[in-house]
């Protein structure tokens, strides 16, 4: 049997599995900034739009730092094709803001606000899960320190964001019983909606990294049973509202 560790060496000795692993990390990061910075444009309160106005900017160092590793390689980031677009599907599931209100000049109400930092909070626990789970990978194999020191910083940087999008959701709850269960209801649409995207785009890309390593097609069918299995499980027991990861978690100077 393939073990998670021989797999991922596997992956990171074939240069085209190697690519198109950092090249759709690349490429999420870039996707993960869009709209954030509109999303700042439309909150009223001016420090929470300066903390998204922060997450925007260090999505878009994630992007240059995954970027450069990519350049190191010898090669460039590329687009990715619909079935590997997580933020594109995402949004068809109905997950964050959709495009329509970002044109909308109105300031954001709660339920937009919620719907965004939902949005927000449910990607961003993927991301550190993914992110965590790549660490410890890279560093198995025991290669490539350069990106598991770019992995660890944008790791960090992700507990953050999960964490002041939960501070957020936490202040309006806090707010009375009414606003709780709009709070927890929402997260919990968002998380299924996050369940559905990561399904599609983790069993295709499995098979495709699976593909390029060689791997035996009995195993590629076993490993996306596997996906389905850990994305129904998330769908059908998406959580409720919990406490964040770190405190004071993305802090900007106070408005003049």
């Amino acid at each position: 049997m393939l073990s998670r560790r021989s797999f991922f060496e596997k992956i990171l000795r074939n240069p085209e599995a190697r690519e198109l692993l950092m090249n759709s990390l690349a490429v999420g990061e870039a996707d993960s900034a869009i709209g954030l910075d509109r999303a700042s444009e439309h909150v009223e309160d001016p420090v929470l739009s300066r903390k998204i106005y922060r997450h925007y900017a260090e999505e878009k160092k994630h992007a240059r730092l995954f970027g450069r590793r990519l350049e190191a390689l010898g090669v460039e980031a590329k687009p990715l094709p619909p079935e590997l677009d997580y933020e594109g599907l995402v949004r068809r599931f109905e997950m964050g803001t959709p495009q329509e209100r970002y044109d909308d000049p109105r300031p954001f109400d709660q339920a937009d606000l919620i719907r965004f930092l939902v949005g927000c909070k449910a990607g961003e626990e993927r991301a550190c899960a993914e992110m965590h789970g790549l660490i410890q990978d890279f560093k198995a194999v025991g290669i490539d320190a350069e990106t598991i020191a770019v992995l660890e910083e944008i790791y960090g940087d992700e507990i953050r964001h999960v964490s002041y999008a939960t501070e957020e959701l936490n202040r309006i709850a806090a707010k009375g019983p009414a606003d709780r269960e709009e709070v927890v209801t929402a997260l919990r649409r968002g998380r299924r909606a996050e369940a559905r995207a990561h399904r599609i785009v983790s069993r295709t890309f499995l098979a495709r990294l699976m593909t390029l390593a060689g791997v035996p097609g009995w195993i590629r069918f076993f490993a996306g049973i596997a996906i389905d299995v850990q994305c129904t499980v998330r769908f059908l027991f998406p959580g409720g509202l919990d406490q964040p990861l770190v405190a004071d978690a993305m802090p900007v100077p106070p408005p003049r």
